[in-house]
């Protein structure tokens, strides 16, 4: 068991600043994926460890470059199914069952990059492991 807490803030320049914050979350597991997608790569596969997305507590996505923000996508996939592709244009933060927006239960993503430069991809996942 791990205890995850995170923390969300948004600053407007002369305007308001909105935060966020959750935990300790209770997760039975939680992983930290790095992966290199190739400029021209598509389809990358990434395995995420298996269960319901009802189960996942939190699921950050991010990149360390996002190309013009059109270039670099990613499917879920439930092992069956794909979902349509989604475009990685920011860090992508899912929590309190938003991962359930995504439409599948996430055994894996993949990942496309039509950039001219590689990304490195950073997947954090904290999840109950038992239904």
């Amino acid at each position: 068991m791990a205890n995850v807490s995170w923390s969300l803030s948004i600053q407007v320049a002369g305007g308001p600043t909105v935060s966020a914050r959750e935990g300790p979350i209770t997760a039975e597991a939680m992983d930290r994926i790095e992966v290199s997608i190739a400029s021209g790569e598509v389809d990358k596969t990434v395995d995420l460890q298996p269960g319901p997305a009802s189960g996942i507590h939190v699921l950050l996505i991010k990149s360390n470059q996002y190309g013009d923000g059109t270039e670099i996508t990613f499917k879920v996939s439930d092992g069956a199914t794909d979902s349509p592709a989604l475009t990685l244009a920011g860090p992508q933060f899912y929590s309190g069952g938003a991962v359930m927006l995504l439409g599948l239960d996430p055994q894996s993503l993949k990942f496309s990059n039509a950039s001219a430069d590689p990304a490195e991809i950073e997947i954090f996942i904290a999840r109950d492991a038992t239904p």
